[in-house]
């Protein structure tokens, strides 16, 4: 096995930055279509999607600033970029993966409130408080990011294995990382917990049920996002604290940790399509609407169109 990019076969460099591209390109257009859809329909645009849209933007950003330097990264042989870029792109990826997963927080705490105390939902869940948390993520993983980078962290070097810009951290950091890593699973997995508990008891309720149906859809939904999410990163994060405590991995199983955490950009549209009706209806508004006007830029004759005192003239 090839420990060093420059040691690869053609058909592996091919295949290894194709498998990256096409993860790249799929999070972008999925994360795009995500927000065209909140943007479009009514339904979607309201408070608590707030959330979908800030993870959204941050898988959108993930596939626009980093993953393109992973992919020159893989067809190249080496980092390409310098130093600087290498420390802008460790502290972004770093940055954007925390904003993911706590926004995942932000929104099973929602969905918490929602089905298990809907009484209290309405006076903490305005419009002002989402806004202010998802925004609060934004800061406070982006500052923390650069601290983990320029003070926690003693260097950003470019990685063979992993195909990336990692954070260099010191000794003494070393023992904390597993909290850093893990400490978010477990609000999440509290608060869907109890969502599942609340619905086995009401699910003999008939007007509970009925009442809220909605809410325990986008529950489901959610929770899928997350079960996506954490079944990516769980692995990814074993394999990188593996490496952590023994730099002797193989970069086969090094670069398929930076593939499945690059993947977890990717799945959440596909989860909103599948599971959420409106989000499944708006996509297939704009891939038919797209359809429909190229069928219809190749069919069409070419007319001139003048405009003239505000009437159409056609030549």
């Amino acid at each position: 096995m090839a420990q060093n990019l420059e040691d690869r076969n053609t058909a592996t460099v091919v295949s290894e930055t194709a498998i990256l591209s096409l993860v790249m390109i799929l999070s972008l257009v999925g994360n795009l279509l995500v927000s065209f859809a909140v943007y479009r329909n009514p339904r979607l645009r309201c408070p608590s999607n707030y959330y979908i849209i800030s993870l959204a933007v941050s898988d959108i950003l993930q596939a626009l600033c980093t993953m393109p330097l992973s992919v020159a990264f893989l067809a190249t042989g080496g980092w390409p970029f310098g130093t600087s870029l290498c420390y802008f792109s460790a502290i972004v990826k770093y940055c954007l993966a925390k904003i993911s997963i706590y926004t995942m927080v932000l929104m099973a705490i929602n969905r918490y409130y929602k089905v298990v105390k809907p009484a209290k939902y309405q006076t903490i869940f305005k419009k002002r408080f989402i806004v202010i948390t998802a925004s609060l993520v934004w800061v406070i993983f982006t500052t923390y990011a650069i601290i983990a980078a320029f003070v926690i962290g003693s260097d950003a070097k470019d990685d063979q294995c992993f195909a990336v810009c990692l954070i260099q951290y010191s000794q003494s950091a070393i023992p904390i990382l597993p909290l850093l890593m893990y400490l978010p699973y477990f609000p999440i997995i509290f608060c869907y917990w109890k969502i599942y508990r609340a619905v086995k008891v009401h699910n003999a309720n008939v007007s509970w049920q009925s009442s809220n149906v909605e809410d325990v859809k986008v529950s489901k939904t959610l929770f899928a996002t997350v079960v996506g999410f954490v079944s990516l990163w769980m692995p990814a994060n074993c394999i990188y604290l593996y490496f952590v405590l023994s730099p002797a991995i193989p970069r086969e199983l090094a670069l398929f940790a930076t593939m499945l955490i690059f993947s977890t950009s990717c799945v959440n549209p596909f989860i909103y399509g599948f599971m959420n009706r409106a989000f499944k209806n708006e996509f297939k508004k704009y891939l038919v609407m797209k359809k429909t006007h190229s069928i219809g830029a190749e069919s069409s004759p070419k007319r001139d169109v003048f405009f003239v005192n505000s009437k159409t003239v056609q030549s």
